[in-house]
């Protein structure tokens, strides 16, 4: 009542102090937990990269495959959060119960589809490869991530829940939890321990495997723990008939986030492969530079869900002046925090890079492609941010298309022409890759805003 109170009174300045408020007690805490989270791919990576340069380039072939897949069925669940905060606003908050409980037996199924997909795409390995020895780590790192496929889809759902009320602590308390296991699992899985063989770079697929499932363990008991949570936990877990009227409305709004992730995944991942045959040494300071960018990714990613939660629920309770109030001030914090980590970025990047390999080879590829990363973080984070918003007003399709078409009709295309051939400027390399994701993403950017103008004049027509 007094957050509904509060948000009842116009506002008007750039910057309005309630609306910073609740952006950044959602923010912080999932920016925190997703670059915890993120810290489990940045462990993989140097772990496997003091194991040899072999088992960094199966990381990061592996991974094209396993976190691609992964990340995509995750974002189809991640519609949750926003029809909750939506039902939160106008006042139907009961109905939550029934939509986590459908949103169960939609994440089972993506489950399913996600394994059969990683299973058969693994053999991919050996097509885009001659080093057989590389494939084979590779597949068997995908391998070994399949019996976590089922939890990090659950977890997705009962994050939904605490995300849709407002509370993103649970999610960084977890992820912190994830991060200070899949360290010495790392260690014991990737070199030995005891009775336990060297697995190599693969070992790291079997220890993020068993951190989703104790991570989805502690968010279910951290639900079940809350007298606020505790009887959705119950209708959640309950075995009911599903309502498919409602899997397909989760599934309709929700399939076009994942389907654009799994666009903006599979663009990267398959540069990735496009790379393979330059060699160890490109394909692993690419992997640094993507990884790098992941985690300053981590800051608009955190502000786009935000801006979903707090969208939805001023669609949800009409209020367009809290709204405006909301959008002025989350594209001020957007873009003030994302210039800092631009400067920061360029500024420190041979200190990052060599946080991850000694390889002196690695550490000069790299630091100049950390450059075009930290140049391209403008563009990635308004489509971040303009995903959330339109994910918030319920009007996900066009974010499919925009990636589709910007990451596949012309990014990869662009990658490959300047990468591997001569026909636009003379063969770039690993920093063609990244000219190709520089425009991929400023188109995207530009697409998605201009759908966001329309969908809240659409929401909203009295403004202006």
């Amino acid at each position: 009542m007094r957050e509904m109170k509060m948000e009842s009174s116009p506002a008007r300045k750039w910057i309005d102090p309630h609306e910073l408020k609740r952006l950044m007690a959602l923010m912080l805490p999932l920016y925190i937990g997703n670059i915890l989270h993120m810290g489990m791919g940045v462990t993989d990576t140097v772990v496997a990269g003091w194991s040899s340069e072999l088992d960094l380039a199966s990381i990061a072939m592996g991974f094209s495959i396993s976190g691609t897949v992964m990340i995509a069925g995750g974002a189809v669940l991640t519609i949750l959060s926003a029809i909750i905060s939506r039902l939160r606003g106008a006042g139907k908050a009961h109905k939550a119960g029934h939509i986590l409980n459908n949103g169960k037996v939609l994440a089972i199924c993506l489950s399913v589809v996600e394994v059969f997909i990683m299973f058969l795409g693994s053999y991919a390995f050996f097509y885009v490869t001659d080093n057989v020895e590389l494939a084979s780590r590779a597949q068997l790192y995908v391998w070994f991530t399949l019996a976590g496929v089922p939890a990090n889809m659950l977890m997705r759902v009962i994050m939904a829940n605490f995300e849709g009320y407002g509370q993103t602590r649970p999610a960084m308390f977890v992820s912190l939890c994830g991060v200070l296991l899949n360290i010495p699992l790392n260690y014991i899985f990737v070199f030995g321990w005891g009775i336990i063989p060297a697995l190599g770079g693969a070992g790291c697929g079997l220890a993020t495997a068993i951190i989703n499932w104790c991570m989805c363990l502690c968010l279910l008991s951290m639900m079940y723990g809350s007298h606020q949570h505790r009887q959705r936990a119950g209708q959640m877990l309950a075995l009911r008939r599903p309502d498919w009227r409602t899997v397909r409305h989760v599934l309709r709004l929700g399939l076009p986030v994942g389907v654009a992730s799994l666009c903006e995944m599979s663009f990267f991942s398959m540069v990735t492969l496009i790379m393979a045959p330059l060699g160890e040494v490109i394909v692993s300071a690419q992997q640094v530079a993507i990884n790098v960018s992941g985690v300053i990714f981590m800051l608009p990613l955190s502000l786009s869900i935000a801006a979903a939660i707090r969208a939805a629920y001023h669609v949800g309770a009409r209020r367009a002046e809290d709204f405006q109030a909301m959008l002025r001030t989350l594209l001020i914090v957007t873009y003030a925090l994302v210039i800092f980590f631009m400067v920061v970025t360029i500024l420190l990047r041979r200190d990052i890079v060599g946080f991850y390999t000694e390889s002196e080879q690695i550490v000069e590829l790299a630091s100049v492609l950390i450059i075009y990363c930290a140049v391209y973080q403008i563009s990635d984070a308004t489509q971040a941010v303009m995903s959330g918003l339109l994910r918030g007003c319920h009007d996900t399709a066009i974010i499919t298309w925009a990636n589709l078409s910007c990451y596949w009709g012309v990014g990869l295309p662009l990658a490959y022409l300047l990468i591997r051939t001569d026909y636009i400027v003379p063969a770039m390399g690993a920093p063609g890759a990244w000219v190709s994701f520089i425009v991929a993403l400023t188109l995207t950017a530009i697409i998605l805003t201009c759908r966001f103008l329309y969908t809240r004049r659409r929401l909203f027509p009295t403004r202006s």
